[in-house]
């Protein structure tokens, strides 16, 4: 396994590419970003030693995670005690952290694992200051059920986490709601921003726009996979009427947690909850 960083700067932020790379090839991107004295999320614990390296170069007194998944959260608890810091999340982050967080098999070889860590909780009405900014969270579920955006208003700054990553997604971890993502990038458009800190795709100008354009093609999606499903298809036929391709390495690595059949079943397990509740 090899690791590597690369360092840049956008308007005094700081932000650095941690990847992983096994037989030549690069399995797994993230980014961290530092604001003033701030950390927003700490790479894969693979990543270790690099990040370590960051913490040297910034005089860091808090850490704030974007969600608990292990490429986000996997040198918190280290960072924590190395820099003797707090660190903040959502309430579900703080609970699913101070247990301990199990992850794959798969995830344990690519992104490594994550310690228990005793993080603070952090609420939607809270405000993380740092020398020179505001932080708001922003409370966007879909990828999972404890994720935070974080907005800087006067910059015109959106920290996204997992919520952007691309335009067009063609991959589903079995845990997402897609119609759920929807609502939450409902939510971020309406805010006045246009550079767009994702902590795997970062865009410096039209970030706005890019998430523009991932709300369009998850309501277009949504809409064809609804109307399938109101003319009485299962998830597995919509999937073909869609003319929609598997990636079957992928699906079979994952035992299925992660595939693009699971954007059908998410949109799918979703509309039958709604029909339930009617």
């Amino acid at each position: 396994m090899a690791v590597r960083r690369f360092n840049y700067e956008f308007d005094g932020v700081h932000y650095y590419r941690f990847s992983v790379y096994r037989l030549g090839s690069n399995v797994q991107t993230v980014y961290a970003y530092v604001v003033d004295d701030l950390l927003i999320d700490t790479a894969q614990s693979h990543n270790q030693e690099n990040i370590l390296l960051v913490a040297e170069q910034h005089k860091l007194n808090k850490i704030i995670l974007t969600h608990h998944h292990e490429d986000h959260s996997g040198n918190v608890s280290l960072l924590m005690d190395v820099l003797n810091v707090d660190a903040y999340a959502h309430p579900e982050t703080v609970r699913i952290l101070k247990r301990g967080y199990k992850v794959s098999p798969l995830a344990q070889f690519i992104s490594g694992g994550v310690m228990s860590a005793h993080l603070k909780p952090l609420l939607e009405t809270d405000i993380v200051e740092t020398a020179h900014h505001r932080l708001q969270p922003i409370y966007t579920p879909g990828h999972c059920t404890d994720h935070y955006c974080y907005y800087e208003k006067e910059r015109g700054w959106l920290f996204s986490g997992d919520l952007y990553v691309a335009d067009k997604i063609k991959y589903f971890a079995n845990f997402e709601s897609l119609l759920t993502q929807i609502e939450s990038l409902k939510k971020l458009v309406a805010l006045d921003f246009d550079v767009l800190f994702c902590a795997h795709n970062p865009k410096t100008v039209g970030g706005k726009q890019r998430l523009r354009n991932k709300l369009q093609f998850f309501e277009d999606f949504a809409g064809q996979v609804e109307k399938y499903y109101r003319q009485g298809h299962n998830a597995r036929q919509i999937f073909a009427l869609m003319g929609m391709k598997e990636n079957y390495l992928n699906k079979y690595l994952t035992f299925g947690n992660f595939c693009a059949e699971n954007m059908v079943h998410s949109v799918v397990k979703d509309l039958r909850k709604m029909d339930k509740m009617k």
